[in-house]
């Protein structure tokens, strides 16, 4: 019998951090470097460095994960990058390409906890 994995604390991190990034595009919210750019010390990557990838690297699910996971932190560089530079519409409009790798991240989420409760 599967142990059935849980992954919603990971994915709530994920949508946590997400609605941080909108109030820091809204003026609501500071961010340090360390949490916005480096993708090992957000909330999900202290978890997924520490457990996740030791548990489940195994699964292509979880890879793609880690790729869009690196690429969702390139685009919140750019977004600081665009804040800092008062290039609001250009921060906008990098909000909404990290919206949709965002969305990724939480599909390889939910399509990792899929396989791994079916194992």
């Amino acid at each position: 019998m599967p142990n059935n994995v849980d992954f919603s604390i990971a994915r709530f991190k994920h949508l946590n951090w997400r609605f941080r990034i909108r109030n820091f595009l809204d003026g609501k919210e500071t961010l340090t470097p360390e949490q916005a750019l480096n993708h090992r010390d957000c909330d999900l990557g202290k978890w997924f460095y520490t457990e996740g990838k030791k548990k489940y690297g195994h699964l292509s699910s979880v890879q793609l994960f880690e790729q869009e996971h690196i690429a969702l932190h390139s685009i919140v560089r750019e977004i600081i990058q665009a804040k800092e530079a008062e290039n609001y519409s250009k921060a906008e409009a990098l909000y909404q390409q990290l919206l949709e790798v965002s969305d990724r991240v939480n599909n390889y989420l939910i399509e990792a906890e899929k396989e791994i409760n079916l194992i």
